[in-house]
């Protein structure tokens, strides 16, 4: 693999696929998605001086998705829920 193909691959174009639920993905997933959605707003900044609205909105659902995560009162509350629908 060359250098440039391994720095594309290092961040998410705004074009690729992205989960409709992050909440399916274990936590090493949902940390390497946030890398990349991280590098693709950090190489847009470089780029444009400004990154893609759909780059940003993704971040915001993994932000979300990681302070769920982070939070022990919602997993507590997800894993109540869950016993509750026999899941």
């Amino acid at each position: 693999m060359n250098e440039a193909s391994a720095n594309e691959s290092s961040r998410i174009a705004p074009e690729e696929n992205f989960p409709e639920d992050l909440t399916v993905l274990n936590s090493s997933e949902v940390a390497v998605l946030n890398s990349r959605v991280h590098r693709a707003i950090d190489s847009d900044y470089i780029e444009f001086g400004i990154p893609d609205p759909e780059s940003e909105a993704r971040l915001a659902e993994l932000t979300e998705e990681l302070d769920r995560r982070d939070d022990p009162g919602a997993r507590t509350a997800s894993a109540a829920k869950d016993q509750a629908s026999g899941t």
